[in-house]
């Protein structure tokens, strides 16, 4: 029996390895070389705050359908004749909502709560309870700025991969010099197996519990993996919903359709910015990419505007990867086809598995195909140093967050692969939605082309600066200016990066001090 002074202690803590101290690895290591003010180090190591919390929703009917054996019991059930087929939502795991009154007005032949429809299959239909989610919020560090982040929506969220998120995001916003600190949240749910009413409810309760901790001007969050504008559109009507002053909040979210305050070019601005950063990377070199030819990791949003972009300026997509499956023609995939069969209504998993333009590969073909650029721009941890072993590509661009391990890295820079890291490569997203920010704050609205250039001048300087530091190569031009950051000594690009996100975040704690 435990004794009574240590009845309801806590135990000590005991170090352990997690995806919050690996992604801080290169933090540490950045700060070592640049003698980071030990204050300052304390204040950046941890969150400011880290908020849990639940949501619940009533989720509705839904038909499950029966396992081609199962279904047998059930071979004389005539078919339930659906007079309001809008009524039935199919959702990518082969189950089907039943939205408003779906079977009403139907001839419906139910059998111990299974029925058959036209398409031949027989369900099950399951009653709509209420079911309960895990939220979460990080917030970082906010030296330099309200915090900013995205949302994430996936089954595979915790609390320190949202630590590690929004640590990533304080980095971010500092190299693209946005006046912005790091954050980052969601919920614990796989979205693609809810219909759009119960995705709806789930954002609206997340933004009601989440509402008491953001504003425009503490915490912005954005679209990440598993939302898009839509889904900022219901946080947006949530927050402000019957405030006196609603026209003033549209800064709450960034990511929103152009219609209701959004930013032009901000859909595609994450692809968009890795495609500056590759282009200014071979434009060093005197080339081009006309020609060049390079494989995806990812489809949503970043990997098919990357891909469309980089099509655009000649380069040649060999083979894609996502979730479901993955993709190969050695004479270059279409994009826009590619991009047409993605968002086919019908194509309910939205992947790229079965697109006729391709063969279908395993994904660890993926890794040793030859081609002159990978990028990574799905999950994170994705490059291993078993696939850094593997690979035969020249250059990798980083659209995900997070994507490489630090084994990995090592493993890259043994071999000679140069590397554009995610802090620089994957900053236009945070970039233009700083652009939103401001055209909401001033009620104006910017043109494509003045975004682009905005981004494009933003993203090439601050990666020009990443690479003086690595290469130890203090310089001021035109377009930039790298004395103030370079050590005397020459350090990995993804260093490099770090290295400018801490005396930039440093300098505002060394010259406004500390409050008490």
């Amino acid at each position: 029996m435990a004794s009574e002074e240590n009845f309801m202690r806590a135990p000590a803590p005991s170090p352990k390895r997690t995806i919050y101290t690996e992604a801080m690895e290169i933090f540490h290591r950045a700060a070592d070389l640049i003698g980071l003010d030990k204050r300052v180090r304390l204040e950046l190591e941890e969150p400011d705050y880290e908020h849990i919390f639940y949501v619940t929703a009533k989720l509705k009917d839904r038909l499950v359908p029966l396992a081609p054996e199962e279904a047998k019991a059930f071979s004389d059930l005539s078919v339930t004749q659906v007079r309001n087929p809008d009524g039935l939502e199919r959702l990518a795991d082969g189950k089907i909502i039943l939205n408003g009154r779906a079977l009403l007005g139907s001839d419906v032949n139910i059998r111990r709560g299974h029925l058959r429809l036209p398409d031949g299959g027989v369900y099950q239909l399951v009653p709509g309870e209420s079911q309960r989610f895990k939220a979460y919020r990080v917030q970082h560090n906010q030296a330099r700025g309200p915090y900013k982040g995205g949302i994430r929506y996936h089954r595979e969220v915790s609390l320190d991969l949202f630590k590690a998120l929004a640590a990533e995001m304080t980095w971010k916003t500092a190299i693209a010099e946005v006046p912005f600190g790091g954050g980052k949240g969601g919920i614990q749910i796989d979205p693609r197996q809810y219909g759009r009413e119960e995705l709806e409810n789930i954002t609206l309760r997340f933004m009601y519990k989440l509402k008491s901790l953001i504003g425009p001007s503490i915490d912005i969050p954005a679209p990440d993996v598993g939302t898009n504008g839509d889904i900022m559109a219901l946080m947006l009507r949530q927050y402000s919903d019957g405030e006196r002053e609603r026209h003033n909040m549209r800064g709450i979210v960034t990511g929103k359709d152009v219609r209701i305050g959004g930013s032009e070019g901000r859909v595609k601005a994450t692809g968009q910015g890795v495609a500056y950063c590759i282009e200014d990377f071979y434009s060093e070199r005197n080339e081009t990419l006309r020609g060049k030819t390079f494989t995806m990791q990812g489809f949503g949003n970043v990997g098919s505007n990357g891909a469309s972009i980089l099509a655009g300026m000649g380069a040649r997509l060999l083979a894609v990867n996502d979730a479901d499956g993955s993709i190969f023609n050695g004479d270059g995939i279409d994009v826009p086809s590619l991009i047409a069969y993605v968002n086919d209504p019908k194509n309910l998993k939205k992947s790229v598995a079965g697109f006729p333009g391709a063969q279908r590969i395993e994904k660890k073909d993926l890794w040793e195909i030859s081609a002159d650029m990978l990028i990574p721009a799905a999950l994170g941890g994705e490059i291993t140093a078993d696939v850094a072993e593997r690979l035969k590509v020249k250059l990798i661009a980083e659209g995900a967050n997070g994507p490489t391990t630090p084994e990995a890295d090592r493993v890259l820079q043994k071999r000679g692969i140069d590397l554009i890291p995610d802090i620089i490569a994957n900053a236009g997203g945070v970039t233009v939605s700083y652009y939103e920010w401001i055209q909401n704050k001033r009620m104006e609205r910017w043109s494509e082309s003045e975004v682009d250039q905005r981004l494009e001048k933003a993203m090439k300087r601050n990666y020009r600066i990443i690479r003086d530091i690595s290469r130890n190569q203090p310089r001021k031009t035109d377009m930039h200016d790298s004395r103030a950051y370079c050590l005397g000594k020459t350090v990995d690009p993804r260093c490099a990066a770090m290295i400018l996100a801490l005396k930039r975040i440093e300098a505002h704690y060394l010259i406004e001090g500390f409050s008490q």
